[in-house]
């Protein structure tokens, strides 16, 4: 039975990857296969049976704030306006005060797109009782995650050394160098390991957690399409 009806999208940053294309309006809406970029992610959501979105904006806010104002949908959408850009940690928990009686839910990047099955991530992060759930693959990266053959997150990549946060009492048989693709599920509980606010990443999170002895678990996709619309050449 489907449990997760509630999204963010985070969609505020600079865009500075695409700088040519975002100098006058918000990555989220620079186009990809005829529309904007945030419609891919919206039409993916609602597909799934999302019913309550938000996104948090700040680059070029107005010009967000007048497409949705035009926009019809068959989802419960509100744009959480930064007026000072709060980093992936902080929309997160600036959005905390609208998740009220939401137990878990998913957090999908604006530039991401994907194929992943949101049915089977969101059964293995129940399966896995999990605080927070990442997608992740094998792919090139200059921040790699690390994690065990059980999927268990374990620490990161830290100039270039491996670096295991996660106490463990037995033996890591095997260390997995993962990519994350900006694709996660949250238990409210989360909210209990951030800072009260503020800008903040949210994987120093996730490695905090990790400090203090909770399980973060990861989802492979690596069988799967994934791109990352941030770069030029994949729009």
């Amino acid at each position: 039975m489907k449990k997760i009806d509630t999204a963010i999208i985070l969609a505020a940053g600079f865009g500075t990857r695409l700088k040519h294309l975002t100098n006058d309006i918000p990555k989220a809406l620079v186009e990809f296969k005829g529309k904007p970029m945030i419609e891919n992610v919206i039409g993916k959501l609602e597909s799934y049976g999302i019913k309550n979105i938000f996104i948090n904006t700040h680059h070029h806010h107005q010009k967000m704030d007048e497409y949705f104002k035009h926009r019809n949908s068959s989802s419960n959408i509100q744009l959480l306006y930064e007026k000072e850009i709060l980093g992936t940690g902080g929309a997160i928990k600036n959005a905390e005060k609208f998740l009220s009686g939401t137990n878990d839910f998913l957090i999908y990047n604006t530039d991401v797109d994907s194929e992943i099955n949101l049915y089977d991530f969101e059964d293995y992060h129940f399966m896995k009782k999990s605080i927070a759930t990442l997608a992740v693959q094998d792919r090139k990266t200059s921040r790699y995650l690390l994690c065990d053959s059980g999927g268990v997150l374990l620490g990161r990549i830290e100039n270039e050394k491996d670096i295991i946060y996660k106490n463990h009492s037995e033996p890591i048989e095997s260390i997995a160098h993962k990519a994350f693709c900006g694709i996660h599920i949250l238990n409210n509980t989360v909210f209990n390991s951030m800072p009260p606010e503020g800008y903040f990443e949210i994987i120093s999170v996730y490695i905090n957690m990790l400090k203090k002895g909770l399980n973060i678990y990861t989802f492979d996709i690596s069988e799967v399409f994934w791109k990352d619309l941030g770069i030029p050449e994949n729009l």
